[in-house]
């Protein structure tokens, strides 16, 4: 604001001016993580390759809905199963009843067709 013996600021300048360099964009990309739904399930099944997982550890990890993801990839073909067990959330409460999931199968990507012969 500006008043008439022009003490102030001037609402067209920042307060804190910043100075960039042609480089800033790049880095601020590289840090950024994809988190498409694709992502997302990609991570959940690398993560449970390893181990079982629970629902707050994915969602710590940032997946935002676990148990859709692992519903996207049962529906792939991937067995998953999931009981309940009491976990401890990323704010230090306890829950009674939450998912783990655990991967006991993965679909069969072998070509039942390439011995055949072409007759």
């Amino acid at each position: 604001m500006t008043t008439t013996n022009n003490k102030g600021r001037d609402s067209g300048k920042s307060a804190t001016p910043r100075k960039t360099t042609k480089n800033d964009s790049k880095q601020k990309r590289s840090r950024l993580q994809d988190m498409s739904l694709a992502a997302q399930r990609l991570f959940v099944l690398n993560s449970l390759r390893k181990s079982g997982k629970h629902t707050y550890w994915l969602r710590a990890k940032g997946c935002s809905h676990p148990a859709a993801r692992v519903m996207e990839l049962i529906s792939l073909g991937y067995q998953i199963i999931s009981y309940r067990v009491t976990a401890v959330d990323s704010d230090g409460y306890m829950h009674r009843g939450v998912a783990m999931y655990e991967l006991v199968g993965e679909p069969d990507t072998r070509d039942l067709f390439s011995n055949l012969e072409v007759a």
